[in-house]
């Protein structure tokens, strides 16, 4: 079996392929963090404690994904594809957004 080597293009590709996955993680964590707080300001005093120690994990967790993007970025910002990425995502309207 011959391995082909990793092109530039390809490379490039991998590095914004792979800071795109790290915000879809980030954000799915950051929506966890939401939901259990959500849980903890509801949870009955008898279940409190439980409720934050949950919420804290999720917020470690969102700070473990937030710390992958953070790392991964630079590098992406530095590919064309990415220019035009960004660009294309402010035309997009927000989320809540009439």
């Amino acid at each position: 079996m011959k391995l082909r080597p990793i092109t530039r293009a390809g490379r490039r590709r991998a590095d914004v392929e792979n800071a795109v996955s790290a915000y879809r993680a980030w954000r799915r964590e950051c929506a966890a963090v939401r939901a259990a707080y959500g849980r903890w300001t509801r949870a009955a005093k008898t279940d409190a404690w439980s409720a934050f120690a949950a919420y804290r994990v999720a917020l470690e967790r969102e700070e473990r994904a937030a710390d992958m993007y953070a790392r991964l970025l630079p590098r992406a910002q530095r590919r064309p594809e990415f220019e035009v990425a960004r660009q294309l995502a402010q035309r997009l309207p927000r989320v809540g957004a009439v």
